[in-house]
């Protein structure tokens, strides 16, 4: 994903968030995206919310549900709360229970939590989320030589599934070397920004399946 380019689920097309991000200079893409409303990189993602729509979603159960995907499939997640939190008693009888969520939220979820006044201010966030991980990411790979001995270890490292130069410099500092990446565990492949528990089972799955089960697979094609 290049710098200034962001994913937008389409169902936001009916607010003025991803216009207002054009006007900053923003790519916008919309897709259908299962898990959060705005995509700025492979380890960051943001759900967006309205006041009414948090509440609303915090009493049908579907704000921990999306929390919990958002927070087990992206390094850093975002949720942003959009209005007035002194408002929350005209939608519920009982404000206590919605702050009582919002400590649970924090405690219980990697999750960071962002309130706003409204939708213009959400695109400034958006904004500011891409310009500095583009910043980041470039000043973290930019310094490794493809052709140097330690350019060859990112680059064998990042063939693992989901995982780029970025993630693959960030298992090598961790691990010291390929060798112990690939011993890793789940676990602690998890542990890695970037890197939830399902794209580390997948890491894993890929390492531990024995090379006899594609042997039908090879038999396949050359007929």
């Amino acid at each position: 994903m290049g710098m200034n380019y962001i994913i937008v689920d389409h169902r936001e097309s009916k607010c003025s968030v991803p216009f207002l991000l054009k006007e900053m200079g923003f790519k916008v893409e919309f897709k259908f995206l299962e898990i959060g409303d705005y995509i700025i990189s492979p380890e960051i993602a943001v759900e967006r919310k309205t006041l009414h729509d948090f509440v609303s979603s915090l009493f049908d159960g579907r704000l921990f549900q999306q929390v919990d995907r958002l927070s087990s499939n992206y390094s850093s997640s975002f949720l942003i709360v959009e209005g007035n939190y002194n408002e929350i008693e005209g939608y519920v009888q009982n404000p206590k229970a919605v702050y009582g969520a919002l400590v649970s939220l924090l405690l219980n979820y990697r999750i960071n939590l962002i309130n706003v006044p409204s939708e213009r201010e959400t695109a400034v966030i958006l904004s500011s989320l891409t310009n500095q991980f583009s910043r980041k990411s470039s000043r973290s790979i930019k310094h490794i030589k493809k052709d140097s001995f330690i350019g060859q270890q990112v680059y064998v490292v990042s063939s693992l599934p989901s995982v780029g130069k970025t993630i693959a410099t960030r298992l090598l500092e961790q691990f010291g070397s390929p060798k112990n990446v690939f011993q890793a565990s789940a676990d602690e492949l998890a542990k890695i920004k970037g890197l939830g528990p399902k794209r580390a089972r997948k890491i894993r799955s890929l390492l531990d399946t024995s090379w006899k089960n594609y042997e039908n697979y090879f038999e396949n094609m050359s007929k």
